[in-house]
C-alpha cells in the first residue's frame, strides 16, 4: 500500500512538472501569436499609408495633366480667355501644392 502511494505521488509530481512545462510552452505560443498579430496590424497600417500615397499621387497626376492641357490650349486663346486659363492654371497649381502638403502629413 505504501509503495503504491509512493508510486502515485511520484506520478503526480511527474504530471505536475509536465503541466508546468506545457503551460510555459502555451505562454510562449501566446506571446508569439500576439507578436504576429501586432506585426499584421503594422503591415495593414503600412498598406493603408501606401494606398493613401498612391491615391494622392493619382490625384496629383490628374491635376498635372489638366494643367498641361490648360497650358497647351492657352496658346490658342484670346487675351480674355488667356487670363481665365491662367487663373485656372493657378488654381490647379494651388490644389497640387495642397495635395503635396496632405501627402507629407
Amino acid at each position: 500500500m505504501s509503495g503504491e502511494l509512493e508510486s502515485l505521488r511520484a506520478e503526480n509530481e511527474k504530471l505536475k512538472k509536465e503541466l508546468d512545462h506545457l503551460k510555459k510552452m502555451l505562454s510562449g505560443y501566446e506571446n508569439v501569436l500576439k507578436l504576429n498579430e501586432k506585426e499584421m496590424d503594422n503591415a495593414r497600417q503600412i498598406i493603408e499609408m501606401y494606398e493613401r500615397i498612391a491615391e494622392y499621387s493619382r490625384s496629383e497626376l490628374r491635376q498635372a495633366a489638366e494643367t498641361a492641357r490648360a497650358r497647351e490650349s492657352a496658346s490658342q486663346l484670346s487675351r480674355s480667355e488667356l487670363m481665365e486659363a491662367f487663373g485656372k492654371i493657378k488654381d490647379l497649381e494651388l490644389e497640387n501644392t495642397k495635395l503635396r502638403e496632405q501627402r507629407m502629413k
